[in-house]
């Protein structure tokens, strides 16, 4: 044989065990990703909430939550869902004949690091219980959603449930989130446009592919305020810096919001609320409070409004663009003659009731409970005086 063609021989031979090698490769790949998918859909240990774009409530789920060197937080917590896969009772078997009522939001609605009786959804249902009778109250709050989430959580879950009342906190999980985010929206078919939509596309039907984009979007979230959602956990307010923020830039960042955000988060109130009242169940919004903003701290002596809670936003431009939002919310609500309980202006801006820059400690959320039945206490009793007993929740004591 000669040179010339030992050496196509060669290379043919070569050529054979890479493709030989790349298929071997791909095989293993397969059958891990097999193996995966198997063990995930027996048993899935990550306890995912959201599958591609559908909600997937945590039913019947325990977790025990440590606080390690916590001084606002209770150092062991006990998480619990019930069957439902909210927080709090077991639902009354003759339902509707009960003044049945679920606190929807983010995590300041589900309170995550606080024990199952000292959210403010199960201290409001304390509260109540002064003043009605077969008052039943439960938290469908969970870390990260926006008024997207809400509205999936509305349709999928509670038109069948139909609860009499729908209290709805939002606000901070939907700063600088557009109409085109698909966090919490569906996607019928599969999309490769990027890396995040192909996920959401195949995690209609696989449990790899579902938790790949939960552990995507844990790492790239895109709210403005999703790091922080995101990083639960007590935080001493020392460990802020501080940012100056110009005149210029302040308002170049609050013309953006009201320009691309601030009309769909309206339309989405707008949506929640028709969606609520087409099928019986009244809507009533809290305006979302937060520890920054304009002031110091009684309990530190920290000023507020300089404190860098986003990468371009201090205290003072954070608060005014939240507000932003709390406006759209008490718009619509008066539009639609709709009950607002001003939150955000009614909590005192104190670490005591904080433990990181939007999270309530026990006391905080025991004063959120306070002010909400002080304001809902005369709402119910004039729309729903069957379950009123006469006995009115008393007026918060704001420091």
């Amino acid at each position: 044989m000669s040179q010339k063609e030992v050496l196509p021989t060669t290379l043919r031979i070569r050529f054979g065990n890479v493709v030989k090698n790349i298929l071997v490769l791909l095989i293993s790949l397969i059958l891990v990703l097999g193996i995966c998918e198997i063990i995930l859909r027996v048993y899935n240990p990550l306890g995912f909430r959201i599958k591609g774009n559908k909600i997937i409530l945590p039913v019947n789920k325990k977790e025990i939550i440590y606080h390690e060197g916590s001084g606002k937080l209770d150092r062991v917590v006990v998480h619990q869902s019930n069957s439902l896969g909210f927080r709090g009772p077991e639902p009354p078997g003759n339902f509707a004949d009960w003044l049945t009522i679920v606190t929807v939001g983010g995590s300041t609605t589900e309170c995550y690091d606080l024990p199952e009786d000292k959210t403010w959804p199960h201290q409001l249902e304390e509260r109540l219980h002064h003043g009605f009778r077969r008052t039943w109250v439960n938290n469908a709050g969970f870390c990260g959603y926006s008024t997207f989430g809400n509205i999936i959580l509305v349709r999928d879950f509670m038109v069948k449930l139909n609860p009499k009342v729908l209290i709805f906190l939002v606000g901070i999980n939907d700063l600088g989130v557009s109409a085109a985010r698909e966090y919490d929206t569906r996607l019928k078919s599969l999309n490769f446009r990027s890396l995040e939509r192909m996920l959401a596309s195949l995690a209609n039907y696989s449990e790899l592919a579902a938790a790949s984009l939960n552990i995507y979007r844990y790492y790239f979230p895109k709210s403005v305020m999703a790091v922080a959602a995101r990083d639960m956990g007590e935080r001493d307010l020392k460990s802020y810096s501080n940012l100056e923020v110009t005149l210029d830039r302040k308002q170049a960042i609050k013309q953006l919001h009201r320009e691309k955000y601030l009309k769909p988060f309206g339309e989405r109130i707008q949506e929640l609320i028709a969606l609520s009242r087409e099928h019986g169940m009244e809507p009533v919004f809290l305006t979302q409070p937060a520890l920054y903003g304009q002031g110091v701290d009684d309990l530190t002596g920290i000023n507020l409004a300089t404190l860098r809670v986003t990468p371009d936003m201090n205290g003072d431009l954070g608060w005014e663009v939240l507000e932003l939002y709390n406006d759209v919310v008490r718009q619509r609500g008066r539009e639609a003659g709709v009950l607002v309980i001003d939150l955000a202006r009614e909590m005192p801006k104190n670490s005591a009731y904080y433990y990181d820059l939007m999270h309530y400690t026990n006391g905080g959320a025991a004063l959120v409970a306070d002010i909400v039945a002080a304001h809902l206490t005369p709402f119910l009793a004039k729309k729903f005086p069957a379950y009123y007993q006469g006995s009115a929740s008393p007026a918060p004591a704001i420091p």
